[in-house]
């Protein structure tokens, strides 16, 4: 690839992430549990019903880690705040492969015109 490619693949790149939209790190998970109530139907032992699903959203942020639960209400949304914060890093990790091939054809370039000299 070329300079020019690159860098317009670079325009691409940055057009795509200006309309990413709300984003968030994570994992969505689906649960059940078992509340221990003698009695329950959760507790059967033989063919114990649980309770659930429940949805819970794990995430690391600046070294801490985190888990929360999410009501059904919510859970598509944030299963597309998720989605938007994947195609995010694969941009910005496309983006800095870019970055990298391009600074290596400017350094060739450089070294091409210091040989001629």
């Amino acid at each position: 690839m070329n300079k020019a490619q690159i860098e317009k693949k670079i325009e691409k790149i940055k057009q795509e992430l200006l309309i990413l939209g709300a984003m968030r790190p994570g994992t969505l998970s689906r649960q059940y549990a078992a509340c221990q109530k003698p009695g329950c139907a959760c507790m059967d032992p033989i063919k114990p019903k649980k309770h659930g699903p429940f949805y819970q959203l794990s995430y690391s942020h600046q070294g801490k880690s985190t888990t929360r639960f999410v009501r059904p209400g919510y859970v598509t949304i944030i299963r597309k705040e998720l989605a938007a914060y994947k195609r995010f890093k694969k941009l910005t990790q496309d983006w800095v492969s870019l970055a990298i091939e391009h600074s290596q054809l400017q350094l060739e370039e450089a070294r091409k015109k210091e040989d001629k000299k």
